[in-house]
């Protein structure tokens, strides 16, 4: 049996230090964030003090404040929790000490929240597996409620599997505890997305290796050969390419049977073999076809209303910003047309001068 992260020195204050440093990294802009450093100015005594409640189990941190949110495109409703400073700072220290887990455990293709990796890192393989002649048809699976459904003892019997160091255990234990309800983890959470790709590894892994089929020949040899070509998981969305639909309907079957058995984890059921290139492969916020990829519709026409709103209002720096978010979906996908008749291009370079402007006003008044 191989462990993972068996000697952290997690507790220690050069340690924490260093979480502490990684966290304020691009925060300390944030109210929050400014408020707690006004109370904290010295940090090496803040890191003392956390490593000692490390070290002793003794936390003392506020608790969680959860607020409703309904997804603007999909309308979808998610609880969502805001943690103190504290406690974000013990997601850091937790995740930096299971980084060597998460890095043997997490697969290459498990896009979502992972450092070099995530939408960009998705589209760019799906545009070049959707190419091949072996992907003729794909399925999209879709765990029901991922993060409220993940089982908390199983992931806490995974950990304690994997990890040997107690004081790091006690450490994650107690921040897994400390979400709301006997079951799941907290969206919003630092350690909650690591946590959650490394519990679905398993379905990763089970897709990687355990999906074969064995075929008898009439001289009695027998052969195996996998029902999927290419696996990629973002979160729980997990899109599987094969060569043909009852392959692929053998394989999501499996898939359902062990996410249920092993994690406890029900996959939504309304899923459907499709042809690549018939049907558009909706994913990561684009639509993949054959050499085309699309902005997903719902996506395109907020863009498209935010752009607009910001030519009637340059100044605005909420829609200036909202328009930097949504100018990467137009410039990585095929919109070269719509880019020039909508003067998207020029609409950006008006809200790069706009958060430039923005950006140079507290400079000055700093000097």
């Amino acid at each position: 049996m191989k462990t993972y992260c068996r000697h952290t020195h997690c507790g220690t204050p050069a340690f924490v230090r260093k979480a502490i440093d990684h966290y304020l990294q691009g925060k300390t802009s944030r109210r929050d964030v400014t408020r707690f450093l006004e109370h904290h100015p010295d940090l090496d005594d803040l890191a003392i003090r956390l490593a000692g409640q490390i070290r002793t189990g003794g936390f003392d941190h506020p608790r969680i404040r959860y607020f409703n949110r309904v997804e603007p495109i999909s309308g979808k409703h998610r609880v969502i929790g805001r943690e103190a400073v504290e406690q974000q700072i013990l997601d850091h220290v937790a995740v930096i000490a299971l980084m060597p887990l998460f890095d043997a455990k997490i697969g290459r293709w498990q896009t979502a929240s992972i450092p070099d990796r995530g939408t960009n890192d998705a589209r760019r393989v799906i545009r070049k597996w959707i190419r091949e002649p072996s992907s003729k048809v794909f399925v999209k699976l879709d765990v029901r409620k991922c993060y409220p459904s993940i089982d908390r003892p199983t992931l806490k019997a995974m950990l304690s599997h994997d990890v040997g160091d107690m004081t790091l255990l006690r450490l994650v234990f107690h921040l897994i505890d400390s979400y709301a309800g006997d079951n799941g983890l907290n969206i919003g959470s630092y350690l909650s997305q690591y946590l959650a790709n490394y519990y679905l590894s398993s379905i990763w892994h089970f897709c990687e290796h355990g999906l074969t089929k064995t075929r008898r020949h009439r001289d009695g040899t027998t052969t195996k050969r996998r029902l999927v070509t290419h696996v990629l998981f973002y979160m729980d969305d997990i899109l599987l390419l094969g060569r043909s639909k009852r392959d692929l309907s053998i394989a999501a079957r499996r898939i359902t049977t062990f996410a249920h058995d092993r994690l406890k984890l029900d996959m939504h059921p309304e899923w459907n073999v499709k042809h690549v290139g018939i049907e558009p492969i909706d994913m990561v916020g684009y639509t993949f076809r054959p050499g085309r990829t699309n902005i997903r519709p719902g996506i395109f026409l907020r863009a498209g209303r935010t752009f607009a709103r910001f030519r009637r209002h340059p100044r605005n720096l909420t829609l200036a910003r909202r328009c930097a978010s949504y100018y990467g979906y137009f410039i990585h996908s095929d919109s070269t047309l719509v880019r020039r008749r909508r003067q998207v291009d020029k609409t950006m370079r008006m809200a790069k001068r706009t958060l430039a402007r923005a950006n140079q006003q507290p400079r000055k008044e700093k000097r």
